[in-house]
């Protein structure tokens, strides 16, 4: 990324169903949404809305998803054909997708509609300009990362002044590793149209490439552009939380986050945010509190290996050991159920996050180089197969790896303290000691899940 770009976004300065950076729930695992289908007409069928079994959001953002499904569904009944009917279905299960954490409405309900619009041919290029762009934010979801970016770039093609195809561009360039290009593509958002969407996105970029104080800003300025008590501004306020966390200043964060439960009461990520802030002050106690907030709203695998985390620093091993083996069972079950699916998740990274909290670091390195052969410039892929190595002891091989960690010059305590370890191990001390420097000047805490002992 040249300075000139990196300038450019500081001045110038992922939500709503273009958010693509999401994990795999646990309440996914079971694809609700395949066997429960609507009749529009002969040969029509349409996926049911299931009721949530969490209460989740205001009860008015609920009440006009269900009339915004059931308008559909009477439209389609007069006209089986009406394409924007079905991108407006799509639209209800890409948002209960992410507010209950039920993929299965990505993939066998969201894809399914958006399918019926792109393979119809639409003789309007922005009917299928506008199924492109939301199959993006779709695939996205599912972590097919290189699937995403190629239909974002059939999008672009049709309408190259589109913010929200912007949004997709950025994300799947940043999963597959192509930040220079991620740069591009938000600036040209950033142009169009300044909102959560190109200010969250824009946030995220500056903190990729180590402008911490610049990310805070530019999140902060993605939450006052959203309306307060939505599901994307308070996904922004807590990546805005985040940011303070991340860099040591966890009463900052706990403010947000606080304040994002009070527009949002019950808000998951507010509550994981709150489960952090307390392990950072080793309340681990009050940390377990907030993650089974969280998980009793969203059962997110990233939520419950937490929780494992929790137990295994409160000194509950055996606990946390049947967490950690739930979850990868779970998960593994999940994969097995939608293996029928024309499109799957792609679940290897979760997979090899489970795995390695169980110390089979054999299963966790075949995820891990699943999901390495799948976007190989991608710095979490690096860090991820780096990590492994590392446990396993193959210290020499997690330094090439390392390596590619920082490329864009991040600056990350945790990222930063894990190299010091790689290199320690691989007996480069002196990186080792640069890298433990940084990480002490990033943020005065260091994630005690991470501070492994090393033997020399």
């Amino acid at each position: 990324m040249n300075a000139s770009i990196v300038i450019k976004l500081k001045a110038g300065l992922l939500a709503c169903v273009w958010v693509a950076i999401v994990i795999i729930s646990l309440g996914s695992c079971r694809q609700d949404t395949e066997a429960a289908e609507v009749t529009i007409s002969e040969g029509v069928t349409v996926p049911q809305l299931l009721a949530r079994k969490t209460n989740v959001g205001p009860p008015e953002e609920l009440a006009q998803i269900k009339k915004t499904y059931a308008d559909a569904v009477t439209a389609l009944k007069n006209n089986p054909r009406d394409p924007k009917q079905f991108l407006n279905l799509a639209t209800v299960f890409i948002t209960e997708g992410r507010v209950t954490g039920n993929s299965g409405y990505y993939s066998n309900a969201a894809l399914g509609m958006l399918d019926k619009v792109t393979t119809s041919n639409p003789s309007d290029e922005n009917i299928r300009f506008e199924a492109l762009s939301l199959k993006s934010a779709v695939l996205l979801n599912m972590h097919q990362f290189k699937a995403a970016l190629q239909v974002a770039e059939q999008g672009e093609q049709i309408n190259g002044y589109n913010a929200g195809i912007y949004g997709a561009l950025v994300d799947a360039n940043v999963e597959m590793g192509n930040y220079d290009a991620a740069v591009t593509k938000c600036d040209k958002m950033l142009s169009i149209r300044p909102d959560l969407r190109s200010y969250s996105r824009a946030a995220y970029l500056r903190q990729l490439y180590g402008d911490n104080n610049g990310a805070k800003a530019a999140m902060r300025m993605a939450v006052e552009a959203g309306v307060p008590g939505l599901e994307s501004t308070e996904w922004a306020r807590v990546q805005w939380g985040d940011l303070y966390l991340n860099t040591g200043q966890p009463d900052t964060a706990q403010m947000i986050y606080e304040t994002a439960l009070s527009f949002r009461p019950g808000y998951p990520y507010a509550e994981m945010g709150l489960a952090h802030v307390a392990a950072a002050r080793k309340q681990y106690d009050l940390a377990i509190t907030h993650t089974r907030n969280a998980i009793k709203v969203l059962a997110e695998g990233a939520f419950v290996s937490y929780l494992g985390d929790m137990y295994q620093l409160q000194g509950n091993k055996e606990k946390a050991m049947q967490v950690y083996k739930d979850l990868v069972q779970q998960l593994e079950l999940g994969e097995k159920e939608q293996s029928r699916n024309k499109v799957q998740h792609n679940g290897h990274r979760e997979l090899a996050l489970a795995y390695l909290n169980l110390g089979d670091y054999d299963k966790a390195l075949e995820h891990a180089q699943a999901d390495y052969a799948m976007r190989p410039d991608n710095i979490d892929a690096n860090d991820l197969m780096a990590w492994v190595l590392f446990k396993k002891g193959a210290y020499k091989q997690a330094v090439a790896y390392t390596d590619k960690v920082f490329r864009t010059k991040e600056k990350n305590a945790a990222l930063s303290y894990k190299a010091g370890l790689v290199y320690a191990a691989a007996g480069d001390m002196q990186k080792a000691d640069q890298y433990h420097k940084e990480a002490a000047a990033i943020s005065a805490y260091i994630d005690p899940r991470i501070i492994t002992p090393v033997k020399l």
